[in-house]
């Protein structure tokens, strides 16, 4: 998370853009693949919470949910809140409908509860790239 600084209405663009270290790629050349054509956003995933499945290093091409009420359960998301995004599967709360709960796919890391409100953009994980 970005400490010290405010961040609102960024779009993942401009956040990824701002949190820098070359996360951010160009989409063109994925859209010509007829799978990827409705994606918006291609990633460089950082980290090992979503791993096995994601591993660190590789890059998620994704489709933009614009409809939050409509998350598809249990499939991973790209996540973009005030100050970071995050790659999660996303799941119902279990007792409150204004909150989320966002699960990694490594078993060490806690599941996260975060208010559906707080959620700017949602990004369905269409595909990925693996770097060997």
């Amino acid at each position: 998370m970005l400490k010290g600084s405010i961040m609102t209405n960024l779009s993942i663009e401009a956040l990824a853009r701002r949190l820098g270290t070359g996360i951010w790629e160009d989409t063109s050349y994925f859209k010509t693949i007829p799978h990827f054509a409705d994606c918006e956003v291609a990633i460089r995933v950082s980290g090992h919470s979503m791993y096995p499945r994601y591993c660190n290093g590789d890059i998620v091409v994704c489709k933009r949910i614009h409809n939050h009420n409509y998350v598809p359960f249990g499939e991973p998301h790209l996540v973009v809140m005030e100050d970071c995004y995050l790659l999660k599967f996303i799941h119902p709360h279990p007792t409150d409908k204004a909150m989320y709960l966002l699960r990694s796919a490594n078993e060490k890391f806690e599941p996260m509860e975060v208010k559906r409100a707080d959620l700017l953009e949602v990004y369905l994980v269409r595909g990925k790239f693996e770097l060997t």
